[in-house]
This record gives structure tokens, sequence and C-alpha cells, in this order.
């Protein structure tokens, strides 16, 4: 859509308008949302055709695939009263590299011999985390260290040291926010160590040590680091919004990533940024379709609109 195009859906007046608008930019005439999950499934319809190594694709699937996994074993493991996969497949998130109804059957059968090893590996990390302390949470925490923990292994063997920085920042920006949430509720030690994922830019030393310290001390040293921009987080987290103004930050780092990546002039990144890109202006069409629905006032929606998508080539 570009700047022009995302200035012009932020504008729109109502859903209808959106509705009307999002075809004249390639997306499906209809429901918004439907029209959304289907750009989507042609975007990476799109990467797998293009993609310069197959393992870019599968990397990044494999977090909706982990997403999936999580929703299915908290069902199982501990809902009172766990509904059938047709009652659930509306929270199921597509595109994904495994049909989600065939990690329902291997979870239900205990049998995972069809899939891939790293899923069996990560519902028995989950299910052996929940039973210390009968948790769900600890099924959310084993499942994301875990897609982590691979991720950074793997991505060493495509020799991308773009993509692997923007796995790196992903990482650092759930620490950082998991530290200040910890901050905020007092969470003790041995739980905010457990829900740390591997590191990136910011050391696990400095996440544990800047647990100890004061709300200034904090923003002192995170303004003389690469993500200055959420220095000031440190003595507002928990104040009413901040939480989505945090992602908002996050994402605008992201975003000059993608931008760099698209500058380049070849190599595997010009794909990659133009994907995430995508994948932003998908995020900004649902943060204006949200701000109709609830009415918020246009200051409150221009500090939450992502950057557009860069018009570089």
């Amino acid at each position: 859509m570009g700047k022009e195009g995302q200035d012009r859906l932020f504008a729109a007046p109502s859903e209808e308008a959106i509705s009307y608008l999002l075809p004249e930019y390639g997306y499906n005439a209809g429901d918004i949302e439907l029209s959304l999950d289907a750009e989507k499934e042609k975007l990476y319809e799109l990467f797998d055709k293009i993609a310069a190594d197959k393992r870019y694709p599968e990397l990044i699937l494999s977090f909706t695939d982990g997403q999936n996994l999580k929703t299915l074993l908290k069902e199982k493991l501990a809902a009172e009263q766990p509904r059938s996969f047709a009652d659930m497949s509306y929270l199921m998130l597509r595109p994904s590299l495994i049909e989600p109804s065939l990690i329902n059957d291997a979870l239900q059968e205990d049998d995972f011999h069809d899939l891939p090893e790293w899923i069996s590996e990560l519902a028995d990390k989950a299910a052996a985390a929940y039973s210390v302390g009968y948790d769900a949470a600890r099924i959310d925490l084993a499942i994301d260290r875990g897609l982590h923990e691979r991720a950074k292994r793997l991505v060493k063997q495509l020799s991308n040291p773009w993509f692997e920085e923007w796995l790196a920042m992903r990482r650092d920006l759930i620490n950082l926010e998991t530290l200040f949430r910890t901050r905020l509720r007092k969470f003790g030690a041995q739980l905010f160590e457990d829900s740390l994922l591997p590191e990136g830019k910011l050391s696990h030393d400095w996440l544990k040590s800047a647990r100890e310290l004061d709300a200034a001390e904090i923003e002192k040293q995170l303004n003389n680091s690469f993500y200055h921009e959420l220095s000031g987080f440190a003595k507002t987290y928990g104040e009413s919004g901040t939480s989505s103004d945090y992602s908002s930050v996050g994402d605008a780092i992201l975003m000059r990533h993608i931008y760099e990546g698209g500058q380049s002039l070849n190599g595997p990144e010009v794909t990659l940024a133009y994907i995430f890109g995508r994948e932003m202006e998908m995020k900004n069409i649902r943060i204006a379709l949200s701000a109709l629905r609830n009415h918020l006032p246009s200051e409150r929606v221009a500090l939450l609109r992502r950057g557009s998508y860069p018009e570089w080539r």
C-alpha cells in the first residue's frame, strides 16, 4: 500500500470504507478479516516460490506452528472441559508449515511419527514444565523458549547476518518487556529467568542485574544502548496504554531494520524485507479496523500506527 495507501486507510471513516479501499491494493473484496487471512496465505505462497532457500519460510512459519501447538496443548492439559478440534479451529493460525489438525491428532493420540521431530520435542518439554506446578503459562514459556533456541541455532546455517540480527532483535524486545513486566508485578528471580528467551544484543547477565536496579538507572543504561528509544518505559511501563506503546516503538525498531534490508542490492534480505514489510502493512489494517470499532481518538491512533511498507524499489 505504501504511505499514500495507508494514509487513506487511516483516514477511512468506516469499516465499509476500508472494505472498498483494500481491493484497490490487491486485497480480496468483502469481509476484511477474511481478506487479510487470504492475503497472508498468498504472501507466503509467493515467499515459498521466490525464497532463495526454503529454510527461510520454514524457519519463520515454525513460529506459527509453535503458537498452534501452545493453544492445542493448553486445551488438552489445562482445560477443565477440553473442546473438540472443530470447536477450536477458529483459533488456529495460518499459514503454517503443518496443518493444525495434524498437530491436534498427534497430541490426542500421543503419536508424532508423521510430524517433524522438533514438534514432539517442544510438546514434551512443555508438558514436563506444566506438570511441575500445573500452571498453563509454563506451557507458553517452554514452547516460546524452545522455538527461539531452535531458530537461533538454525539461522547460523543460513549465514545471513541481517536475518540473524532480526531474530535477535525480536528476542530482545520480548526479553526487555519481560524485564519491565517482572518489575511491575514483582515476580521472583527464578520465574524471571525461566521466562527469558535466548540472548540477543541484551545479555542475560545485564537483564538479571537490571531487575535489581532502580528505574532511573535502567533508563540511563538503555539510553546508551541500541534500544535507547525504549529507555523511557523503565519508568512508565504499567501506566495506561504503555504495553501497546511499547509494541509500537518495538515495531518501529524492527521496521528500521526492514528498511535496511530492502535497500540491499540483492540477497535473501530483499525478499525477507518485503515479506516483513507486508506483514506490518497488514498489522496496520487491523489497527485501523480496531480503532474504528473502539472509537479511538485520532491522537491515539497516530501513536499506534506502524511505519508504512518502504517504497524503496
